[in-house]
């Protein structure tokens, strides 16, 4: 082998050892990371997921699916608090901007529509939110179902508009909501966990 062909191998071979992501989901157009060469959907078995605004569509009883699929979801939801979680979801939606049943997947698949859920980490609620960020999105009670699903909407809201450059935005927020965007944005891709998470709600939000 000749000293320029020596050159090209070791180029090629640096080139696919730095591609490694270390079992993260790389992210194209992200800086702090290792780019991959293709959109994050072709790493989604899934659907991608039209405009993520919300749009009032005449004769789209958004609140009616999303009260059906919460009590298909989990039935030990009463007909009393799906009507009160759809409501709310349609209301913060509008005011937030943000598709009520995207908001739905993903509290569905954060707290499987169990208001006073908690988890290891201490997050509270239907959307799972941590005190800190409970306390920044003015969120005096989590365990309140208005008021969480109001967090959570803003905070969706929020990191949609973090990513609202990004051709990935929707996929990204997911992910953003469960790591952070700062995180996400530093490492320039999100964990294969994460992408597992992102998945599932985009899945769930094709069956509302």
């Amino acid at each position: 082998m000749d000293a320029a062909a020596a050159i090209v191998t070791l180029i090629f071979v640096i080139t696919i050892f730095s591609a490694s992501t270390g079992g993260r989901v790389a992210v194209p157009g992200l800086g702090g990371g290792k780019e991959a060469t293709v959109p994050i959907y072709a790493n989604l078995n899934v659907e991608r997921i039209p405009d993520p605004d919300f749009i009032s569509v005449a004769g789209d009883d958004s609140q009616n699916k999303i009260e059906k699929y919460i009590l298909k979801f989990n039935k030990n939801t009463s007909f009393w608090d799906a009507n009160l979680m759809s409501s709310s979801m349609v209301k913060y939606g509008s005011m937030y901007n943000v598709n009520p049943k995207l908001v739905c997947a993903l509290i569905a698949r954060e707290s499987a529509f169990n208001p006073r859920s908690v988890s290891s980490s201490g997050a509270m609620g239907l959307g799972q939110l941590l005190p800190a960020t409970a306390s920044a999105l003015e969120v005096d009670d989590a365990f309140d179902t208005d008021q969480n699903i109001r967090g959570t909407t803003r905070y969706l809201r929020f990191l949609l508009d973090k990513w609202k450059a990004h051709p990935q935005q929707v996929s990204l927020t997911l992910a953003s909501y469960a790591e952070g965007h700062n995180a996400i944005s530093r490492n320039g891709g999100y964990s294969t966990k994460t992408k597992g998470y992102v998945e599932d709600i985009i899945k769930i939000y094709w069956k509302i």
